[in-house]
């Protein structure tokens, strides 16, 4: 018995010093980065206008690049588009959770389902919060995307990044939010404007 869990103790030992000299030594993946410069504010009937954010929003959330517009369709539906992503050496920033920003700011989270985008043949689980804020009624699709995958969820959020970690693949980050007004006809713009748009933003972060 004695042998046997000297055995086990020296196993968990080596495998112990084995994993720390890996994670010391080896180096992780690259990250191809993000360029969100020329980001299409035409496309399909949207036309989109840049937002200016205030100062304080960039220093909260400090972030390697950021993405925030104002999109219209031929009828008039709006839909906002805000996306930022912090590269892997990115110590400061990071992404701030809908969760908490969304009640400081007034709006109360009535609701939360899941969904499915389509990108490139590929299904997305993400998140739609059903809003209120008076009588204003808003919808907002949001998921963090990470190297080992995306989440609407903030636990497996941080999961994803530890076992990017400990598979040695980039750290790289990126949170999209996508939010129309909540009726039916905003709705179907919502569904229109995702179709239209999810591929440009994965493209232009990179991340598939």
């Amino acid at each position: 018995m004695a042998r046997k869990t000297f055995i086990v103790l020296l196993s968990i030992v080596i495998l112990t010093f084995l994993s720390g000299f890996a994670i010391r030594h080896h180096k992780p993946e690259i990250s191809t980065g993000a360029s969100i410069e020329d980001f299409p504010l035409l496309k399909n009937g949207w036309i989109g206008q840049k937002d200016n954010l205030i100062p304080a929003v960039i220093d909260m959330l400090n972030p390697t690049e950021i993405f925030s517009a104002t999109y219209t369709d031929a009828v008039g539906n709006k839909v906002h588009l805000f996306f930022d992503y912090f590269a892997q050496q990115n110590v400061r920033g990071g992404p701030h959770s809908p969760r908490n920003c969304l009640p400081g700011s007034g709006w109360t989270i009535r609701g939360m389902e899941k969904r499915k985008i389509i990108l490139r043949g590929r299904p997305i689980t993400i998140g739609r919060f059903d809003l209120r804020m008076g009588e204003s009624k808003k919808v907002m699709d949001f998921w963090y995307i990470t190297r080992y995958g995306e989440t609407a969820n903030d636990y497996m959020f941080k999961f994803y990044l530890l076992i990017s970690s400990l598979t040695f693949k980039p750290n790289d980050i990126a949170f999209i939010r996508i939010i129309g007004v909540g009726d039916q006809a905003g709705l179907s713009a919502l569904d229109d404007f995702e179709k239209s748009f999810v591929e440009e933003i994965y493209d232009h972060l990179q991340f598939d």
